[in-house]
């Protein structure tokens, strides 16, 4: 059993609250330690409504250059908190964030739950429990935070920077969907800074896949309605002014995100 330097879990959730500059405080030497002060530190943000309960689940570090860059064999997971699910299009004040970023993903949209009682999970289980997969943005408080000096342990300890997600549409079936396919084009002020196709760090749904037989390793699981954030189509972007964001995934829809 891992044991938890509470005085790190209350440091945590205290800096995170409080957009404060990122400090390393988890300590953990292993993944599942990391996993451990991540687990003890969203328990106690929603215990006391600093946050509201958990509405879904970020993956990080999934294309193979970035686990072969932190030197993981499997990706990173963070949650994300129900006080911070944003429709689009959403309006977010500036002045909320210490350092706000962005990145444009493909977000899958659960119908149906996924219990330890049905797992091992396949992919075509995991097909049949997705009610769709739509554009969105994961929103980040990166709070001067280094990762090349924080190193992925202390970002997984610290929920990856995440501060919510903006969810767009209409979306797809996953039986129509072909992510190979998916032209993503992002806009700032309506100029265009990004024109990919096939960006998706992995096949969103073998994402989802290794996501739901990760949780219920960890004593988790998915749930109806939550949302998983399947990877970035390009490199984080801190975005220090205000200004309209838009991203538009050919099948997918549109989601748009204004920094007021």
């Amino acid at each position: 059993m891992t044991t938890i330097n509470s005085a790190a879990v209350e440091a945590i959730a205290r800096d995170i609250v409080g957009s404060a500059e990122f400090a390393a405080h988890a300590g953990a030497g292993t993944m599942a330690e990391a996993y451990a002060v991540q687990d003890a530190v969203v328990q106690k943000l929603v215990a006391d409504s600093s946050r509201q309960p958990v509405a879904g689940y970020k993956l990080a570090a999934n294309s193979k250059g970035a686990m072969q860059h932190f030197a993981l064999t499997e990706p990173a997971v963070g949650r994300m908190f129900g006080d911070q699910v944003y429709a689009s299009p959403a309006e977010l004040p500036a002045d909320s964030f210490r350092q706000f970023a962005f990145e444009p993903e493909i977000a899958a949209i659960m119908g149906s739950s996924l219990p330890a009682s049905g797992a091992p999970y396949t992919k075509e289980a995991v097909a049949a429990a997705i009610d769709r997969f739509v554009p969105a943005f994961e929103v980040l408080d990166l709070r001067q935070s280094n990762m090349a000096t924080i190193g992925i342990k202390e970002a997984v300890a610290q929920n990856i920077t995440n501060a919510g997600i903006v969810i767009g549409g209409p979306g797809m079936a996953p039986a129509e969907f072909d992510p190979a396919a998916v032209r993503t084009v992002l806009t700032v002020d309506g100029k265009t800074e990004l024109d990919v196709t096939g960006a998706a760090p992995q096949d969103p749904l073998d994402a989802v896949t290794w996501l739901a037989n990760h949780l219920i390793g960890r004593g988790l699981s998915l749930e109806a309605g939550q949302s998983i954030l399947c990877g970035t189509h390009c490199p984080l972007r801190p975005f220090p002014s205000k200004g309209t964001l838009e991203v538009t995934m050919s099948g997918l829809g549109t989601a748009t995100l204004t920094l007021a």
